[in-house]
Parts: C-alpha cells; structure tokens; sequence
C-alpha cells in the first residue's frame, strides 16, 4: 500500500491543506506554542521526521499562542533563534490580570517576565508578522468586583494623576500599561491588524501619546473612548459588540460608541457587529465621505419604541414619527451628504425574519412580480433584565409592508453605483 512518503511533495501539501479545512485545534496549551488553526494530525506528523517537520512548519507556527509567563516568553525566543519565527503570520497574546493591589507606600509589579517583554518589544524578529491580537484575560478576578475594576463612569472619568497612580498600586492597570508600552517601542512597526479583546474601559497613561499613535498602524476589531483617540493612521477598522452585549445601548444597559466625526481620519473598510445604529454614527460617516471605501453592518439593528415602529393599524397610512429611528432614515441621511468614495456597503444577515402574515406575504409576492425587490431591515428591542437584542418580526413586518426603507437602500445604492462607474471609468 502506497505511504505518504511516497507521494510527491504537491500532493502532500494537498492533504494538509485538506486537513487544516476539516480539523481546527485549541489554541496552545501548558505552554506549548503551536497554531490554532493547524489540525492535531499535522502536529502528530511533523513528529515522525524531519523532513516533514520542515515541510510543515509554515502551517504549524503560522498562528502562535503566547502567555504572559516566562515559559511561554521564552518559548518564543526559541522560535526566534531557531530561526522558525519567519512562519509567523499572526501572534496572538493572551495577558492573564489578577486584581492585586499594592499597599500605601508600595509598588505593585505587574505580571509581565522579561521574556515576553522581549518579545513584545521586538516583534521585528517575526519579519513576516502581519497581525498581532492582544486578549485581557480577566478569568481570575471574574467572579469578583470584575466589573468595578474594569469600567469606568461615564461621569467620574479619571484624570492623568489618578491613571499614573491606579498604574502603579493595581496589577492590571500596570499591566495593561506594560503592554502597550512594550509593542509601542518597536520602531520597525510591519503590522497591518492589531485586534483588541475583552478590551478594559479605563484608560492607560499612554492613550493619545505620540508613543502609541506609532504602534496603531491598521486594526481589525475594537476600540473605546481611548482607543479612538489614537487610531490616526488607521485605514480598517471592525468595532464588535456580542449577541449578549450589543453595542450602540442607552440607559441601564449602556454601551455607547462614541464615534466622533474627527476619529480615524485616513478610514476606508468599516465593519460594525452587534450594534445599534446611534445617530451620531450617521455622523462620522458623512465625515468620511471622501475615503470610506466598505461599509460593513453585520447584525445591526434599529431600536424599536415602546409602542413599536409602526401603529397596529398605520402600517400603510401614516408617516413614522421623527423620533423614531428607521433605516429609511438612515439610508437618506448618508446618501445625502455625499458619499464620494463608496463602493461597497453590505448588511449581514440579508434579510430580517418576518412575520409571515396574509399582508406581508401579499406585498413580497406582488413585488416578485413586478421585479421589484423588497429587503428587510431588523428592528429589535432589549430584554430589560439580560439586556439582549431581541428582534421585533412583526415590526420588521409593518416596515416592510410599507416599503420606505427599501426605498432609502436602493438611494444609497444609486450612490455606490455611480462611485462604481466612475472608478471604471
């Protein structure tokens, strides 16, 4: 029976690339760093020679895992001296925080070994990097004052004094300093995506430096009031809320995004998850209209009144009060202020559920037949008490009937169309 060594290498790479579709693993585990997205089988057969474990390199430290413990620093400066650390597309840094605190005359330390400082501050070493995503592990401190620690009152917002001081007395806040400061002195900065997760709300001494505008060089997901503040040379942005914890909220279960017209001026790809579309959002897009390129929604919604979008019985008649927020509203809003270097704008999913009702159903038939087409566009409210998105069927329903949002997208859609047609020509 033919072995896989006897198959030419192209064949062989086929299967790999067959096995990392069909089997992902776990990112790394006690310290053994090896990629998330290389199967158990091509770690297993990288083992058996040394050809293969040659061979199968790139696809086995393409996406590595490291902690902030000095095995796993030093694990990495393996890499690097090894000479391996070329495969390296994407470092993914996990920073375990714990909620110690210093006394009154003391300074707290933060958890951060030199190894990974040397890491972190010398990410040239990985030539070919090309993403580095840095993930807040709150685990330890979770069941605790968690929140406390982490947020911040809109209305009680620190001042630079008391940021200095708090980084000096709480290990997170020190660590969270560290970090930044480290991949901040990389003066070769090659990264095109920094991912921020389980981000902190409270602010480091460093936000707003020049110091970390220079190691913000292109970013794929999130930011907060701070983080905004330093993306200046910014030209793809992804900011996600959670199907949990949506962003774009007011009130008790606020989670606003405080995108203001002058954030990210160089911006061409935006990606909003999760969102609730605040009418200053409509804002900051007119205020890119010259660069904005994408424009991605992805489960974003508009937040139904009390009473509903639309009453029981003027789903056809009566106008939407100006106070209630519609796409419609949104769509004529952005198309209207000009949108010059739009080309793409896609909202995910591609339609809204519905209530299938005789009205509904009659209007999306007679549409059919006309060769017109009718979206839906997801309205949703929140539970009060989990403070989850729940879409509204019967609003989306009402809206639809009614047609003006189709008629707002297929505005905004005569301007991506035009912008199209000029760059072709």
């Amino acid at each position: 029976m033919p072995q896989i060594t006897d198959l030419s290498q192209e064949l062989q790479l086929q299967i790999v690339e067959c096995l990392l579709e069909r089997d992902e693993l776990d990112p790394s585990r006690d310290g053994k760093e090896i990629a998330d997205d290389s199967s158990e089988a091509i770690g297993n057969l990288s083992r058996t020679s040394t050809y293969f474990y040659r061979l199968l390199s790139p696809y086995i430290f393409r996406h590595i895992v490291m902690r902030n413990t000095q095995k796993s620093g030093n694990a990495l400066q393996f890499l690097v001296e090894s000479g391996q650390s070329a495969h390296v597309k994407a470092l993914h840094f996990k920073a375990s925080a714990s909620d110690n605190e210093a006394g009154e005359d003391e300074k707290i330390e933060a958890e951060f070994p030199s190894s990974v400082l040397g890491i972190l501050s010398h990410l040239a070493s990985f030539r070919n990097l090309q993403s580095l995503i840095v993930d807040f592990d709150f685990e330890e401190i979770q069941d605790r004052n968690f929140g406390d620690l982490i947020h911040e009152d809109r209305d009680d917002r620190e001042t630079e004094e008391q940021i200095i001081e708090a980084e000096g007395k709480q290990s997170w806040r020190a660590l969270q300093k560290q970090i930044f400061d480290a991949i901040s002195k990389e003066k070769s900065n090659h990264i095109r995506h920094l991912v921020v997760k389980t981000c902190p709300l409270k602010a480091t001494s460093l936000y707003g430096s020049e110091q970390m505008n220079k190691c913000m060089p292109g970013t794929k997901a999130l930011d907060d009031r701070y983080y905004l503040d330093a993306l200046s040379n910014v030209t793809r942005l992804t900011i996600s809320g959670h199907g949990k914890g949506p962003l774009g909220l007011t009130e008790m279960h606020e989670a606003l995004v405080p995108l203001r017209p002058d954030h990210v001026p160089n911006l061409r790809e935006l990606e909003m998850r999760w969102y609730f579309i605040q009418d200053s959002f409509v804002d900051f897009l007119s205020a890119h209209a010259s660069t904005l390129e994408r424009l991605t929604l992805s489960h974003c919604f508009m937040m139904c009144p009390p009473g509903g979008v639309v009453l029981e019985d003027d789903w056809d008649n009566e106008p939407i009060p100006d106070d209630v927020p519609t796409w419609y509203r949104f769509f004529h809003t952005y198309a209207s202020s000009n949108p010059s270097a739009l080309r793409h704008v896609t909202i995910k999913p591609e339609n809204a559920p519905l209530e299938h009702d005789d009205d509904t159903e009659r209007v999306l038939k007679t549409c059919e037949e006309q060769g017109k087409a009718r979206r839906a566009f997801a309205y949703a409210e929140i539970d009060d008490k989990y403070g989850w998105p729940f879409e509204q069927e019967e609003d989306n329903s009402k809206v639809v009937r009614r047609g003006e949002d189709m008629e707002g997208w297929e505005e905004l859609m005569e301007v991506v169309r035009a912008n199209r047609g000029k760059m072709a020509g």
